[in-house]
């Protein structure tokens, strides 16, 4: 009551959007006799207000699965899992601040008793705690006895922990779940901010800002504490190259590097920032560190082997963050300092992480599935095929409604010669072409498809005014056991254009899938490729022929003739 009493309309507005005093606040109004008119006029207000509040993120939200399901369920889900998980861990570094601020003076003096106690703690632990005392020899004791301590950590690592194995072993089963194309160009892009060259251009840049700025003790703590993580990891990567096998226990490079100088950078920026403030500096710096983890993660990277990378890292953060602010009592490092700071590392790691390219083309070995008969899989053998998207949310509407066996060059160029076009699906900027409403079907970028986690390997379009047909090929691991030919997977596809709230647009597969059969069966009719219906006219067949070979005599369909014999070897067969 004493809320509306000092707030009036406003109070209705505000409770509107409070589910438990939503119900009461007529009841209220009435009870202060609040004029009617003015009761309506903030009631309909808050209406107005509260519906888009409410409906908007559901509406966004079905949008992207709509649009996710076009593209690659499994790169929308790993980007929640990202989000998800990159918030959480930005929060709990919050709680975690604030819970283990008020020991930070307390840390220092227990450092220094732990120093005066064992005197072959000395030169350590005056380092970080004894304004008066050296620090250069005492963090170099401390670097040397953190190599060994990490070598000790490897060691233990060799032996086999059932434990440690079976949660790394579920967490990769997890991950591998989540694998696709476009999240592995993703994840290597957030990796990159932590490579060799990026961490190289951070150390020096922040090492010239912190001269220029006259800030010499921090100039010199950012170099030394970062330098020798940056020459560590070249050993370690050194190392590694001629002893693969120790991967999985040897601390993350990635990791480690993404550690320290994120971390450091949050330290020395964090100095001018008043005390209730500076979580937002290391929640920052905790969610560009947890990004590499969890990149690396996903790439291949073992569970001990990133947790030794982030302790390791974090006790040299810890020990070069104490040993400057001890000894810096002279020197002021202002706002206008830590600014800048931290935007040159955001702007480094973003410039770095956007123009990673995405993994060039290259030849790819596809595992056999399966190896036919030719006459088996003409029959009833194409059953044994995938004939739905594995990775969309509906697979009942993108069937995989074409298998062509042969070379897929033969059926490019017949279908190049009937008006259609090879493109590459929408890559960077051509993505914006999908805010501007008005761009015609034809001009839209064709979306990237996915199955089994895998982009389509060819892509075609036909445009057909104000819609679009396109077909999109997958290599299906099984081949003719007569000349070793592989099986394709299509998927033809009838597009139109489809807007959002006139927020943006994007070329929509439509249910009629039997149209877009028919456009591809009328355009190849004359190419000699053989071709057959299946599964109530659901499904086309096609078989690759060459010019000289014999005819091929394939119940139910045309006949034409063979490509040039060539033999099915081995357990891989390689695809461009």
């Amino acid at each position: 009551i004493r809320f509306f009493q000092r707030y009036g309309g406003k109070s209705v507005v505000i409770g509107r959007f409070f589910g438990p005093v939503r119900a009461v606040i007529p009841l209220v109004a009435g009870m202060m006799e609040m004029p009617p008119n003015r009761f309506l006029f903030a009631n309909v207000l808050s209406a107005l207000g509260w519906a888009p509040a409410y409906l908007l993120p559901g509406m966004v939200f079905g949008a992207s699965l709509e649009l996710a399901s076009e593209v690659a369920l499994r790169l929308v889900l790993l980007l929640v899992v990202l989000v998800a998980s990159l918030w959480f861990l930005g929060w709990l570094s919050h709680r975690l601040f604030l819970r283990m601020q008020p020991w930070g003076k307390e840390l220092v003096q227990k450092v220094l008793a732990l120093g005066e106690r064992h005197p072959g703690l000395r030169q350590i632990a005056g380092a970080l705690g004894d304004p008066d005392h050296p620090e250069s020899r005492g963090l170099a004791m401390l670097a040397g006895l953190l190599v060994l301590t990490s070598s000790a950590l490897i060691l233990v690592a060799l032996i086999p922990d059932r434990s440690l194995l079976i949660a790394d072993s579920a967490l990769h089963l997890g991950l591998d779940q989540l694998e696709s194309s476009a999240g592995t160009h993703l994840m290597l892009a957030i990796s990159s901010m932590a490579g060799t060259a990026a961490t190289l251009a951070m150390s020096l840049t922040l090492w010239l800002l912190f001269t220029g700025f006259g800030l010499k003790q921090a100039g010199r703590h950012w170099i030394g504490g970062t330098f020798f993580i940056w020459l560590l990891s070249l050993g370690l990567e050194y190392f590694l190259r001629r002893n693969l096998s120790l991967l999985g226990v040897f601390p993350d490079i990635y990791v480690l590097r993404a550690t320290v100088f994120f971390g450091l950078a949050a330290v020395l920026a964090a100095t001018p920032v008043v005390h209730p403030r500076r979580w937002l500096v290391y929640s920052a710096a905790t969610i560009l560190i947890m990004a590499v983890l969890l990149a690396q993660l996903y790439l291949g990277s073992t569970l001990p082997a990133v947790l030794h990378a982030l302790g390791g890292g974090l006790i040299w953060v810890t020990a070069v963050g104490m040993a400057y602010r001890t000894h810096s009592r002279g020197e002021t490092l202002q706002p206008k300092h830590a600014l800048t700071i931290a935007a040159t590392v955001l702007l480094l790691a973003a410039a770095t992480a956007l123009t990673t390219p995405a993994p060039p083309p290259h030849a790819t070995a596809v595992q056999v599935q399966g190896v036919l008969s030719e006459k088996a899989w003409w029959q009833e053998a194409w059953q044994r095929l995938p004939r739905h998207r594995s990775d969309v949310l509906d697979a009942s509407h993108y069937p995989l409604n074409l298998q062509y066996a042969g070379k897929v060059e033969q059926l490019e160029a017949a279908l190049e010669s009937a008006g259609w076009k090879k493109v590459t699906p929408a890559r960077g900027v051509e993505w914006l072409k999908l805010l501007a409403t008005s761009t015609p079907m034809q001009e839209l970028p064709v979306l990237p498809h996915s199955h089994n986690g895998k982009l389509a390997s060819r892509t075609l379009v036909r445009n057909l005014g104000d819609k679009r047909v396109a077909l999109y090929l997958w290599p299906s691991g099984y081949y003719l056991e007569e000349d070793g030919s592989p099986i394709w997977l299509g998927k033809v596809t009838l597009q139109q254009k489809r807007q959002w709230l006139a927020l943006f647009v994007f070329p929509y597969s439509t249910p009629d899938k039997a149209q877009a059969l028919e456009v591809l069966t009328r355009d190849l009719a004359g190419s000699g490729l053989l071709q057959k219906r299946a599964d109530e006219g659901q499904l086309l067949l096609l078989r690759g022929t060459a010019k000289g070979a014999q005819p091929l005599s394939l119940s139910g369909s045309t006949p034409g003739k063979l490509a040039p014999t060539s033999h099915f070897r081995g357990a891989e067969v390689v695809t461009e």
